[in-house]
């Protein structure tokens, strides 16, 4: 297992994803102590990793959120033309 420091990861977050991708791991330090790993899904699909927050959650050891209510979180109606996207923005930003 490869072992890099928190600052190295986040400037080539994207090699240490290549990485990953081919099935290595990789130990993350702070001030030289391990604080995480990186590595591939321990879950081989998404109904394995479902079953288990089911598991989880009739344990008592997770609470699982309710679905989301079309009624309360409504489809926007459409696009705004990003001109006028870009005109909001800068009005709300100001001069910078």
């Amino acid at each position: 297992m490869k072992t890099s420091g928190v600052r190295e990861v986040k400037n080539r977050l994207s090699a240490y994803l290549r990485m990953v991708e081919q099935g290595e791991r990789v130990a993350i330090t702070h001030h030289g102590r391990v604080v995480a790993e990186l590595g591939p899904p321990t879950h081989a699909t998404e109904e394995e990793a479902n079953a288990g927050l089911r598991r989880r959650a009739l344990a008592g050891s997770v609470r699982l959120g309710a679905a989301n209510r079309p009624d309360v979180y409504p489809r926007p109606a459409g696009r705004l033309p990003s001109r006028v996207v870009q005109d909001l923005l800068d009005e709300t930003r100001g001069e910078r």
